[in-house]
């Protein structure tokens, strides 16, 4: 008899013990997966846009000291632009203002802007990337802006 009042009391201390366990796990779980969220959304801070805004910035000042021509750019669109962002996407003209990181020379130059509204999708960026690297490639230009926003947009 009381042997059996022994072992159930042990029982109730093993689940006891079994559940204020699992409590600690789950207490301690959820802020490492808060940690866990907050650098995943540091590395890729549009992990939860649904639909974003990309823009990439193209300066026009060759380092021969020659500008991008009218016709040059225009080839451009049609050969780069338009096959890889067949969905549509808005140009504009400006004028940008930068220093070069290998001269330090402040830079004043004619700019076109590239904008893009686009569903979040790995199509789209790879698509940018590649117009960019293009770009760069043609003009023989030290970089190309991108920026990348959350939005929301309908047509």
């Amino acid at each position: 008899m009381f042997e059996e009042a022994f072992l159930r009391v042990g029982e109730r201390l093993g689940s006891l013990q079994t559940r204020l366990v699992l409590a600690l796990i789950l207490a301690a779980s959820v802020p490492l997966l808060l940690i866990g969220a907050a650098i995943y959304l540091r590395f890729e801070p549009l992990a939860l846009c649904r639909q974003q805004v990309s823009s990439l910035y193209f300066g026009t000042a060759m380092p021969d000291r020659r500008e991008v021509e009218a016709g040059e750019w225009g080839r451009f669109i049609d050969e780069a632009i338009v096959p890889r962002l067949p969905d549509g996407f808005t140009l504009q003209s400006g004028q940008g203002v930068w220093r070069s990181p290998k001269t330090g020379d402040t830079i004043r130059e004619d700019t076109r802007i590239l904008m893009v509204l686009h569903e979040s999708a790995r199509t789209v960026n790879d698509a940018l990337d590649l117009i960019a690297a293009d770009y760069k490639a043609r003009f023989r230009q030290e970089s190309v802006l991108r920026v990348d926003q959350c939005a929301v947009y309908r047509f």
